[in-house]
């Protein structure tokens, strides 16, 4: 399986609005600029959203468009940077 396949099948299976970075992908150590790659390509394509530098999440479709990441969920992730939670 390509990493970009692998990594579209992990973030089909995530929940809508669930953020993640690259190092949730990482199989090999020389596959990192490849992970990033691919996520960035994802970005374009509009399956993925970028919350801010290295932070991806999984939009919620919508029929009046993208809907909104939970706050509760930006604020966890922050929390999570910070090692606070």
């Amino acid at each position: 399986m390509k990493i970009a396949e692998y990594i579209a099948f992990t973030i089909d299976r995530l929940p809508k609005g669930y953020v993640f970075t690259y190092a949730d992908f990482i199989i090999e150590v020389n596959k990192k600029e490849a992970v990033i790659k691919a996520l960035n390509r994802m970005v374009e394509s509009g399956k993925i959203a970028k919350l801010y530098k290295g932070k991806y999440y999984k939009p919620e479709n919508t029929p009046f468009g993208n809907h909104q990441l939970n706050q509760a969920q930006v604020v966890k992730d922050l929390f999570m940077v910070f090692s606070l939670l």
